[in-house]
């Protein structure tokens, strides 16, 4: 498994993930850092600025970037498929059977 970082930044919260979590690959990532974005408290939820979770491997490359604004469905952009710790990340929406195989 490969160490993910998921900094998560809103309107008067920021908050640098120091311990980082392990996590499989591309879904788990998704999960956790949309689990961030939903645990928001509800006035960091309300704020005028979107909220921002970015996620970077160890090595400090950029893997997704989520963000929500106020009463919106959250916006993802994943860079495109990267090796990170020997594990190669593929996106969701990359994916096909021959490669999740």
């Amino acid at each position: 498994m490969t160490r993910f970082f998921f900094d998560l930044h809103s309107d008067s919260l920021s908050t640098w993930d120091d311990d980082g979590r392990d996590c499989r690959g591309a879904d788990e990532i998704l999960r956790h850092a949309l689990s961030l974005l939903n645990d928001l408290p509800e006035a960091e939820a309300a704020g005028a600025s979107p909220a921002v979770v970015s996620v970077h491997d160890d090595s400090g490359h950029v893997v997704l970037t989520a963000t929500v604004k106020p009463r919106s469905q959250p916006s993802l952009k994943w860079m495109q498929e990267r090796l990170c710790g020997g594990a190669i990340i593929v996106p969701p929406q990359l994916t096909s059977t021959a490669a999740s195989s």
